[in-house]
């Protein structure tokens, strides 16, 4: 039988208190707890941390705790907590002070270059790996020290990126990501993101890019 997701108490969700804050994010980490029952609980889950933005004021250990585990769904052997650990790990970046980011960044983007670059994964887990790393590289580029550390992802992921726009698949354009939209635009969506990101690195391959994109 499937793992069914812990129900949240209502007055949790309504109070804006430091402790509840930190609470939340003790509850959420017990809705992930499961792989098989992570991505129902994944559209609750993506607007609580989206709404209270919870990890931002949680304790050091519990924030590590989370992070931990969604490295954890990143390595799944379940393609949907893939896929919710993917939508997660792009939310949860956004909340992290420095530290922190630094502590989890290349467990993040070592595991998400490998998903992009396994064809054996399906386009849409590689295109949500790509896109999820680009944001992680977005989110690198606030401090100096991180955006040159994780720099080095960049040639790798405009390969795998240009990769899956030289050679789409017969579904590419009919297969969705997470966010709903189709895997062909997320490529570009990407890309284009990156460019901003790392300049040089796309400059580097503006051959390649004129080519897959036309």
């Amino acid at each position: 039988a499937a793992t069914r997701v812990q129900p949240r108490p209502k007055n949790l969700l309504a109070s804006p208190g430091l402790t509840t804050m930190v609470l939340i994010l003790e509850f959420l980490l017990a809705d992930v707890a499961q792989d098989d029952a992570v991505a129902a609980a994944l559209p609750a889950t993506l607007r609580l941390l989206r709404r209270r933005r919870p990890v931002e004021v949680a304790s050091t250990p519990v924030r590590s705790r989370w992070c931990g585990r969604l490295t954890e769904l990143l390595r799944s052997d379940c393609a949907s907590a893939r896929h919710a650990g993917i939508a997660l790990v792009v939310e949860t970046a956004t909340q992290l002070d420095e530290a922190a980011f630094a502590a989890h960044r290349e467990p993040w983007a070592v595991t998400l270059l490998s998903l992009s670059t396994q064809r054996s994964g399906g386009d849409a887990i590689r295109s949500a790996s790509a896109a999820a790393l680009t944001e992680l590289l977005a989110v690198a580029s606030r401090w100096p020290v991180q955006r040159r550390d994780a720099a080095v992802h960049a040639p790798r992921l405009l390969g795998a990126l240009l990769s899956m726009a030289e050679r789409p698949s017969a579904s590419a354009t009919a297969d969705a990501d997470v966010g709903g939209c189709s895997v062909e635009a997320e490529v570009v969506t990407s890309t284009l993101k990156l460019a901003r990101v790392a300049p040089h690195c796309v400059r580097a391959q503006r051959s390649r890019l004129a080519s897959a994109v036309t």
